[in-house]
């Protein structure tokens, strides 16, 4: 199923299951036309699920998320769902391939009653709050590491190491406008998501800088690794994680066809020349625009990533405008590995100092729950 598709079809389910819990409201679950309305949803819900195996919905402020993309809230419906869902405590809702009508009906009971009981994750329904699975992770990471572990993080260093060669290697096609082939970023990512299955520390695996000419390169490295920690910390997985890496490990690129000398100057910016370096969003997406076969997803985290929570940033872009929340991801990874690296005109900071301006910059500059998702992840 095509992701445009799908993504209607998750609007018009959402719209079904609004109705059937209204109508539910209005009249009973026996009447005629909740009994229609619960049909029509649970015939829309399974008919998807033939499709995809697993669906998983989150709730995060005023947006649903299907795995990689978000269902923005700008109409009634979703806008509705959400505040259902967030009314009876649930964050996360994942329906399962073969979900009986009876399991679904418990749910919508659930969903449309004040007093109802309260309802039980099951084989086909699961539900609760957004928590980090990799806290476990942390706990077990921040402990001496056993040989097992140690020999596998030198054998995804060495893995990682190659695979940075390669991107330089692209990022320099790109630069020179020769034509490029993106499987080597492809491989990359695939060998994060090999790391992150292992239950690595995202810390562990991020790359120093070499020389103040590789900046660009290094930096897109582990905001890659960081961002697709904190996508995978909340259950997205298979082909939505790996877009979700090669859209943030591919970012940045607009960066290259901005003048180095205007890039790193060490010296105030000029308006023209701060206008140049705003527009490397824009002629990052452009570019990917035009490159065979990537993900949308790719070209979004291009434009938006300089987009801020509370909307000012840059490019400027409809009011109504609200950025994919995997943009989001890469901008908070953008701005820890930003404060922890050594730049080509700046001092790395401390960990203490760089968890400070995060927690600052909560609600305004980046999204907050995203923001003590991501200091979850890194502090254990």
């Amino acid at each position: 199923m095509q992701q445009l598709e799908f993504q209607q079809d998750m609007v018009q389910l959402i719209s079904n299951l609004n109705a059937a819990i209204n109508n539910i409201n209005m009249y009973t679950i026996d009447h005629p036309q909740a009994k229609r309305y619960l049909e029509t949803a649970y015939l829309s819900l399974t008919d998807i699920l033939r499709v995809n195996n697993k669906i998983t919905l989150l709730a995060i402020d005023e947006n649903l998320i299907v795995d990689n993309f978000s269902l923005k809230a700008s109409g009634p419906h979703l806008t509705q769902f959400i505040r259902i869902l967030k009314d009876s405590a649930i964050e996360r809702l994942t329906f399962v391939s073969g979900l009986p009508k009876a399991n679904f009906m418990d749910l919508i009971l659930f969903l449309a009653a004040d007093d109802s009981k309260p309802i039980q994750s099951n084989e086909f329904i699961k539900l609760g709050k957004i928590d980090l699975k990799v806290n476990e992770k942390s706990a077990e990471t921040s402990s001496t590491p056993s040989l097992q572990q140690a020999e596998q993080l030198e054998e995804f260093k060495e893995l990682r190491d190659l695979k940075y060669e390669e991107l330089k290697a692209l990022y320099h096609e790109i630069k020179h406008h020769k034509q490029t082939d993106i499987r080597g970023v492809e491989d990359m990512v695939k060998v994060f998501i090999g790391g992150f299955a292992r239950g690595l520390n995202p810390l562990g695996l991020l790359i120093s800088l070499k020389s103040p000419d590789e900046y660009t390169f290094t930096h897109a490295v582990n905001v890659c690794i960081l961002t697709m920690s904190q996508a995978e910390s909340l259950d997205i997985s298979g082909q939505h994680l790996y877009n979700i890496g090669l859209s943030s490990v591919m970012y940045d690129v607009g960066k290259l066809f901005i003048p180095q000398e205007i890039l790193y100057k060490p010296d105030v910016l000029t308006a023209e020349e701060r206008k140049l370096i705003e527009s490397h969003t824009v002629l990052g997406a452009q570019y990917l625009l035009q490159v065979k076969n990537i993900s949308h997803l790719a070209v979004l985290g291009a434009l938006e990533h300089h987009l801020k929570y509370d909307g000012i940033g840059y490019p400027t872009l409809p009011a109504a405008w609200k950025p994919n929340i995997a943009s989001q991801m890469i901008a908070v990874a953008d701005v820890f590995d930003a404060l922890r690296s050594r730049g080509p005109c700046s001092d790395p900071m401390s960990m203490d100092v760089a968890v400070k301006i995060l927690t600052e910059e909560k609600g305004t500059t980046l999204h907050p729950i995203l923001v003590d998702n991501f200091l979850k992840l890194i502090t254990g």
